[in-house]
């Protein structure tokens, strides 16, 4: 989309590893970068299990700061099980659970990431936007 803004300008993309790229269009200082992180909430590795945890974005967070906008947008995760889910247990708080409701994780995985943004964001200099997935939403 920015490239047929400026399709002209000479520009760059960079992969910096395999969630996240950067696009660059030097001469209009412009730096987009996308980063895939569509659960929000860290997915850590304990005694070989991914582990979605619903409190924390310490991991995630590290990539959020010092851009002038941020856009997130949640991936409809509470419908996927088994192979299609990316984690094996889900942690809320000290509580290891094999499973547990879709929709309570994602709640709960939201107000973590509300709270860092509340806590982190200065308003004044970053705009912030959520775009997420109704959770009516079928398969």
């Amino acid at each position: 989309m920015l490239h047929s803004a400026f399709p002209s300008l000479n520009y760059s993309v960079t992969r910096n590893g395999p969630l996240m790229s950067t696009f660059s269009i030097p001469s209009k200082q412009v730096r987009l970068s996308y980063v895939r992180n569509a659960l929000l909430v860290d997915i850590v590795k304990e005694k070989s299990k991914r582990v979605l945890k619903l409190d924390s974005v310490a991991t995630s967070s590290k990539l959020w700061t010092g851009y002038d906008i941020l856009i997130f947008d949640t991936w409809h995760w509470w419908l996927h099980t088994g192979r299609k889910q990316p984690w094996d247990l889900i942690r809320d708080g000290k509580v290891l659970h094999q499973d547990m409701d879709r929709l309570k994780a994602y709640e709960k995985a939201l107000i973590t990431w509300g709270k860092w943004i509340s806590n982190n964001i200065n308003f004044k200099k970053t705009k912030v936007f959520f775009q997420g997935i109704s959770p009516d939403h079928r398969k």
